[in-house]
């Protein structure tokens, strides 16, 4: 078991804003979160998955919804809310909370839960990234199930929720939650709620590995480390420095402008395209609340990034950029200086299926669009991966 000081926390939220390649929660709801972290305990409790019980039971927190729509929200009590009603639906002690995903939001919202549960907080995540749907989770990779599920609302007084029956898939609780998020009145206000759901056991938490492993460990230290990279002087080397000890591949794709940010709400997510001039070429970057890709358009050699790889932003002083920020950013100053780095998703998310999810969810956005991994599209794009050049097509 580790313990967290304000210190840790504060860092891990850079570090988690940056590793959840554009989603996961806006950074700016952060330094509330951590207040209220921080009002009832000196440190937090984290513990790795192998010191997690095969007999307990545990469960997932998350924030879910607009990010946009959630700037300024703090989550007081509705991730906890959501997660008691859960275990008291469930009949179970839950002993354990885990998060949903890698993002400055939902890396604390479970935090947050264990400080008022009085629980431990495992440093396990379905995707070591943000992702925009819950079936591209490993959660519903390795078959658990995903119902029931409680959604509490923010921002209203009771924190008033609906639950999801048991016998509900990971899409099919998907479905309902964007149902609420757009149409129930506790939610429209801010598109946002706190979720509880994947109520499972630590036998269950510890069974597979590698690309069949169940959860991703390791992602809380990963981002501490890379959130106090952020802090020195020197943040971009920095943080090249500190993604040398990352086990897979990785590339500092070059620093650029942001010279346009194109909004287009899809349902209850966030949608849009952030283009920036690289100087000598354009890069888009489709996102659904997060990236989904990048479009490399290099005139020699036009080629694409697909998630679940990971695009992950910085400004060069050290400022990790989430969607929401980049968004703000631009508007309040137009255009501005944003580093990107592109860094290969761990084995357990770089399934074929869980490639074409995201080559589906970027068609949303771009309907000409039809690669998917190691394919080239029909915009003459050839797949890009870190370290690649153009003859290595791997």
């Amino acid at each position: 078991m580790r313990q967290l000081d304000r210190l840790a926390v504060e860092r891990i939220a850079k570090g988690a804003c940056f590793l959840g390649s554009g989603g996961g929660g806006p950074y700016s709801i952060t330094p509330d979160i951590i207040t209220n972290i921080f009002k009832l305990t000196d440190s937090v409790k984290v513990v790795d998955i192998s010191e997690v019980p095969d007999d307990a039971y545990l469960a997932i927190a998350a924030g879910m919804g607009s990010p946009q729509g959630s700037q300024g929200m703090t989550f007081d009590t509705a991730g906890t809310v959501a997660f008691e009603r859960l275990e008291k639906i469930c009949g179970q002690t839950l002993s354990y909370v885990a998060a949903i995903e890698v993002g400055a939001g939902n890396s604390l919202v479970p935090m947050l839960v264990a400080t008022q549960k009085n629980i431990p907080l495992i440093d396990a995540n379905g995707a070591g990234r943000a992702v925009p749907t819950l079936p591209l989770t490993t959660y519903n990779q390795a078959g658990l199930a995903a119902s029931p599920a409680v959604l509490a609302a923010v921002g209203v007084p009771g924190n008033p929720g609906k639950h999801c029956p048991a016998g509900n898939n990971a899409q099919q609780v998907e479905d309902w939650a964007g149902n609420l998020l757009t149409t129930d009145p506790d939610f429209t206000r801010y598109h946002a709620g706190a979720i509880a759901l994947w109520a499972f056991s630590g036998k269950d938490l510890k069974t597979g590995t590698d690309k069949d492993a169940t959860a991703i460990g390791g992602s809380l230290l990963l981002a501490e480390k890379i959130g106090a990279a952020l802090e020195t002087k020197t943040p971009i080397e920095s943080v090249q420095t500190t993604l040398n000890n990352y086990p897979y591949p990785h590339e500092l794709l070059g620093c650029g402008k942001v010279i346009a940010v194109k909004e287009e709400a899809v349902g209850a997510l966030d949608g849009g395209t952030v283009i920036v001039d690289m100087g000598s070429y354009l890069l888009e970057l489709p996102y659904l609340n997060e990236f989904l890709g990048a479009f490399i358009w290099d005139t020699p050699h036009p080629r694409y990034v697909l998630g679940p790889d990971m695009i992950c932003c910085m400004t060069p002083a050290g400022e990790p950029l989430s969607n929401p920020s980049i968004n703000e950013k631009f508007k309040q100053s137009g255009p501005f200086e944003m580093v990107i780095f592109i860094l290969e998703a761990v084995p357990a998310m770089r399934k074929p299926a869980v490639f074409e999810q995201f080559a589906a969810s970027i068609t949303r956005l771009y309907p000409a669009f039809n690669g998917g991994f190691q394919k080239s599209a029909t915009l003459t794009m050839e797949w890009h991966s870190p370290h690649s050049t153009p003859d290595d097509k791997r």
